[in-house]
């Protein structure tokens, strides 16, 4: 027989930090409201058991109606899961339990459980159409007029991370106040003063061949911390569109269509263009070799500056350059 869904049990999953505070603050004011005094009970997955969840998700506030329990990093929970079973069985009337957990162990038999019978509300980065319609939003609620294609500019240049572009656009509408039309010397000059990083410009740099900023920007981004295996990836989608922008050149497509194919904004069609006219298809094929190596090496421990400036080298400079130099 079909267990019942587990109405009062909600699990947000997903990487995004960001979405998750979003959907654990909607649940929140759907069921308890804006005074969250009392009402709220927050635990640390790290600092709790299932145990000790089950048990605040059956206490009852002294003082509210209803209650709700979030459980931060629920991932992390340990030690026996009886009472969380028991509690799935008989789920408490007019409360509310959050368990957000970034990557939960779907083979354990509680989270198989649990993703079964309890809400799920998923929170996935937001990519393509769908990170742009997010940001289109955000951008119409604080009132700013941005055109869409400087839209398509900031998160070209912010990159997916929701907290960093929100808070671009809340410098953004501050620093505009009583302007609603933001001038692009306005989105520059926050940009410059903002927290997002340049990776953007390193797989544009990657992408003409211009080793020596590559490198510049790899030793940057690897000094403020940026992980090796995440910047790899930039290098990968940079010589992904570089391959897919070969195989659509010299076709009807104009060159916002073919940016729109490899899923560029509009404007960096021209640049993109650019730039596939600098790769032969044995300089994909040789760029690919390259950043697979420097793949296995990471994964074998090898020091992520070092490796990322041999690949680097490697794919950007052709086989006839080598012996005059690298690309500036």
């Amino acid at each position: 027989m079909a267990r019942q869904r587990a109405e009062g049990v909600v699990v947000v999953v997903g990487i995004d930090s960001y979405l998750a505070e979003e959907a654990t603050e909607r649940l929140l004011t759907k069921v308890v409201g804006a005074n969250r005094q009392d009402a709220v009970e927050v635990l640390h997955g790290d600092e709790a058991t299932w145990t000790r969840v089950a048990d605040a998700a059956r206490s009852p506030s002294l003082f509210v109606p209803v209650k709700a329990v979030v459980v931060r990093n629920a991932e992390t929970l340990r030690g026996p899961d009886d009472e969380m079973r028991r509690l799935l069985d008989a789920p408490p009337s007019g409360g509310l339990l959050v368990l957000v957990a970034a990557k939960p162990d779907g083979r354990r038999s509680i989270w198989k459980r649990l993703l079964a019978e309890a809400v799920v509300v998923r929170v996935d980065p937001l990519k393509g159409r769908a990170l742009r319609s997010y940001v289109a939003e955000q951008v119409r609620q604080r009132g700013l007029a941005l055109a869409p294609e400087s839209i398509d500019e900031l998160v070209e240049r912010v990159g997916q991370s929701l907290r960093r572009l929100v808070g671009e656009l809340d410098k953004l509408a501050a620093f505009t106040r009583g302007r609603n039309a933001p001038t692009a010397e306005d989105v520059d000059l926050i940009l410059g003063r903002g927290i997002a990083r340049p990776t953007f410009r390193l797989g544009d740099a990657f992408m003409a061949r211009q080793t020596v900023k590559a490198l510049e920007l790899t030793e940057e981004l690897i000094g403020e911390g940026e992980a090796g295996v995440y910047l790899l990836g930039v290098l990968y989608r940079a010589v992904r569109t570089m391959r897919a922008v070969r195989a659509l050149r010299g076709g009807r497509q104009t060159a916002a269509e073919i940016a729109a194919r490899v899923g560029a904004p509009p404007f960096k069609g021209p640049e993109l263009l650019e730039c596939g006219g600098k790769w032969s298809s044995a300089d994909v094929q040789r760029a690919m070799a390259a950043l697979v190596r420097a793949d296995r090496a990471l994964k074998s421990g090898a020091d992520a500056r070092a490796t990322l400036t041999a690949a680097v080298v490697a794919a950007c400079t052709s086989r006839a350059a080598r012996g005059s130099g690298a690309a500036a």
